[in-house]
C-alpha cells in the first residue's frame, strides 16, 4: 500500500510538472471594416515559428472559435514551453473563413512575444474581383511563401488525409525549391525575375500512392512553365502560351 502511495504521488508530480511547463499566448483580432460576419463563420489563430526562412513557418499552437462571432475576437493559443527557444522568431498569423472562403487574414508580420504573453492583431479584408470599398491583401511574395496546389490544368487538387498536400516553397536565399507533390518530396532549382519562371533539374523520391496521376500531371505542368503571376494569395504558373497551368494559394503550413 505504502509502495502504491509513492507511486500515485510520483505520477502526480510528473503530471504537475507537465502542466507547470505550458504556457498560453492571449490576445485579440479584429478588423477595420465594418463587416458583419456570417453565423457560420470561423476564425482561426496560430502560433508560429518563422526563425527558418527556407523552411515552412512551424506551428506550435492554434486556436479555433467556431462560430466565430463578431470582432474583436478574444484567443487563447496554448503551448509547450520547452518548445520556445532563444533566438528564435516567432508570429501569429489569424485568418477568418466562411465555408472554405478566406475573408479576412492578416497580412504582415505579428510578434509573438514583445509585448509578453498578450498580443493584439490586425486583420484585413480579402476583397473579391470586382468588390468595392474592401482593402485588398497584399501580394504574398514567390520566395518564402508556402504554396499550396490547388488546380492543375483546371482540374481541382483531390486531398487525401493519410497523405501530405501538394505544395511548393521557393528559397529565400538561393535559387532553390522544394515541395511535395502528394505522393513523393520533390525538389530541384529555378530561375525567376518579376514575371518569368522556369523550374530546372527537378527530382523526387519513388513512392507510389493512389494521387500517383495527379503528381504525375503536376510534375509535367512544372516542365512546361515559363512565367508567373501572383495576385494577393494566389500564384498561378503560365505555360509558354500564356494559359494557366497551375493554381497555388498562399496557406499556412499543414
Amino acid at each position: 500500500m505504502k509502495a502504491k502511495a509513492i507511486a500515485s504521488a510520483a505520477v502526480a508530480s510528473v503530471v504537475l510538472a507537465g502542466a507547470a511547463q505550458a504556457g498560453v499566448l492571449t490576445g485579440t483580432a479584429t478588423y477595420r471594416e465594418r463587416i458583419a460576419l456570417p453565423p457560420d463563420a470561423t476564425f482561426e489563430v496560430m502560433l508560429q515559428d518563422v526563425s527558418l526562412a527556407d523552411a515552412p513557418a512551424k506551428v506550435l499552437g492554434r486556436s479555433i472559435l467556431d462560430p466565430a462571432g463578431q470582432p474583436p475576437f478574444h484567443f487563447g493559443i496554448a503551448y509547450q514551453d520547452r518548445a520556445i527557444v532563444p533566438n528564435h522568431r516567432y508570429a501569429v498569423r489569424a485568418v477568418v473563413r466562411h465555408r472554405g472562403k478566406l475573408l479576412f487574414t492578416t497580412d504582415t508580420y505579428v510578434p509573438a512575444f514583445e509585448q509578453g504573453s498578450k498580443v493584439a492583431i490586425q486583420m484585413v479584408h480579402v476583397a473579391d474581383p470586382g468588390e468595392q470599398g474592401a482593402s485588398t491583401v497584399a501580394d504574398s511574395p514567390l520566395r518564402g511563401t508556402y504554396w499550396k496546389l490547388m488546380q492543375v490544368n483546371q482540374a481541382a487538387v483531390k486531398a487525401s488525409g493519410d497523405l501530405r498536400e501538394p505544395h511548393l516553397l521557393f528559397s529565400t536565399t538561393e535559387a532553390r525549391l522544394s515541395g511535395h507533390g502528394g505522393c513523393n518530396g520533390i525538389g530541384g532549382s529555378f530561375d525567376a525575375d518579376s514575371s518569368t519562371l522556369r523550374f530546372k533539374n527537378m527530382v523526387g523520391t519513388m513512392m507510389a500512392c493512389e494521387n500517383m496521376a495527379q503528381e504525375s500531371a503536376f510534375l509535367q505542368a512544372l516542365e512546361t512553365v515559363r512565367r508567373y503571376r501572383i495576385t494577393g494569395g494566389q500564384l498561378e504558373l503560365l505555360n509558354e502560351g500564356g494559359a494557366v497551368v497551375a493554381r497555388l494559394q498562399a496557406v499556412a503550413p499543414r
